[in-house]
């Protein structure tokens, strides 16, 4: 500990770039992981948090639920098979009047109150307690200046609503959701009969001729473009953290190569290498655990004044598993600079600075 304090006492500038670099590195990190989540939320946190464990669609969807188009004779057949607790989902998107302002898009989820189940109400009513031309919003939708007990109008079909209740973590395409039940018609959106996506039930899995069953993570990840962007931020993450634990490496191995003499005296006066390598990982763990700190408080400070409409998504456990990964990383990073010392002989390093 003494060795590894005194070498940051008397080479202040030298560590402090480093930490600047370790800083800058981890906030591009949690700024990129934070905006990856938040467009997965936006685009998927709805169907995530749908009330089902398996999804069925029509065979010609190909496993893609806005594909997905079933009809009531459909629906007759699937509920005569499951004899499962089951609701139909017909998603329809549209916007609401707004006056002087241009409309508000919103994801319309029309279910089967009585069947769907409860969702997460974070005020007023669940579904399964709604009356005529209620509905259950979503409470994004707040921030556009809507309350509990206002009256909604759909911008085409010009359908006047109330909402009787707020849940929350239901946001589909960047839209909050507003669940509905069939009397409202929004089934028939885009056809003159009613149309479905899908049929949500809990139970086991089963294979239905004509059909896709598939569950609800496996529906999620059909998603368009939900891979593809999770996939793009993901490389983005790891090429990230390959860069810092380089460049943390590389800096300690040159620090290294330049103190060779040094840890020659020490190993001569008696000092072992685990006490010279056990320095080095101290450094190294200080430096990174100061990264951590600051990049988190930075970022933390940044979300504060970013606009709502921003999706960004990032909870302490994620910082705190980030975190550590680097840690980790960094101290196998270490290991190179490790590597070396062991290496070092003392007669020849002392004879090289005579």
């Amino acid at each position: 500990m003494f060795l590894a304090w005194n070498e940051f006492r008397r080479n202040k500038i030298r560590y402090s770039l480093l930490s600047l670099i370790m800083i800058a590195v981890l906030f591009l990190v949690f700024f990129i992981t934070a905006l990856s989540n938040g467009l997965g939320y936006a685009d998927s946190a709805a169907m995530s948090n749908l009330n089902t464990e398996y999804v069925i669609l029509s065979e010609e969807a190909e496993g893609v639920l806005i594909k997905s188009e079933l009809n009531n004779e459909d629906l007759d057949e699937l509920f005569d098979l499951l004899g499962e607790p089951y609701s139909p989902l017909a998603i329809t998107v549209s916007g609401l009047e707004k006056a002087n302002e241009r409309t508000v898009d919103v994801a319309y989820f029309t279910v089967d109150t009585k069947r769907y189940g409860d969702v997460t109400i974070t005020e007023g009513k669940n579904l399964g307690e709604l009356k005529d031309q209620e509905v259950v919003v979503d409470e994004s939708i707040k921030r556009f200046g809507y309350e509990l007990h206002d009256t909604i109008k759909d911008s085409r079909t010009e359908v006047e609503m109330t909402i009787a209740g707020f849940t929350r973590d239901h946001v589909y395409s960047h839209m909050p959701v507003i669940f509905t039940d069939e009397s409202f018609g929004f089934q028939t959106f885009y056809r003159m009969e009613d149309t479905y996506n899908a049929v949500l039930y809990h139970g086991s899995e089963i294979e239905l001729e004509h059909y896709n069953v598939q569950t609800l993570e496996e529906t999620i990840k059909t998603i368009p473009g939900y891979s593809e962007t999770q996939g793009s931020f993901m490389m983005m993450k790891t090429f990230l953290f390959i860069i810092s634990v380089f460049v943390s490496s590389v800096f300690f191995y040159v620090i290294t190569l330049q103190k060779t003499h040094q840890f020659g005296i020490l190993k001569a006066i008696g000092a072992q290498t685990w006490y010279i390598a056990k320095s080095i990982l101290l450094q190294v763990a200080f430096i990174t655990l100061i990264g951590l700190l600051l990049s988190s408080l930075a970022f933390y400070g940044i979300v504060q004044v970013m606009p709502e409409e921003m999706p960004v998504v990032l909870s302490w456990q994620l910082v705190v598993g980030t975190g550590g990964l680097f840690l980790i990383l960094n101290m196998f990073g270490a290991m190179l600079s490790i590597w070396k010392v062991a290496k070092v002989d003392a007669l020849e390093a002392i004879g090289r600075m005579e």
